[in-house]
């Protein structure tokens, strides 16, 4: 990603788990995009949900 620029990404709160649509800056901030004050439990701590595998597990 560009210097100053944030990259779109899925996030999850560290404490519920629930995932959102987030934005991951340079400086590793996260923000989850469309809630300002954090998640609905309450928290404000995110992470980076893991990239998913390409391979399908039905291919077998």
């Amino acid at each position: 990603m560009p210097d100053g620029e944030s990259e779109r990404t899925i996030a999850k709160c560290l404490d519920c788990g629930a995932a959102y649509a987030a934005k991951e800056w340079p400086d590793g901030t996260i923000q989850p995009i469309g809630i300002r004050n954090g998640c609905q439990c309450g928290s404000s701590e995110f992470e980076i949900v893991e990239k998913a595998s390409s391979t399908d597990p039905r291919e077998d």
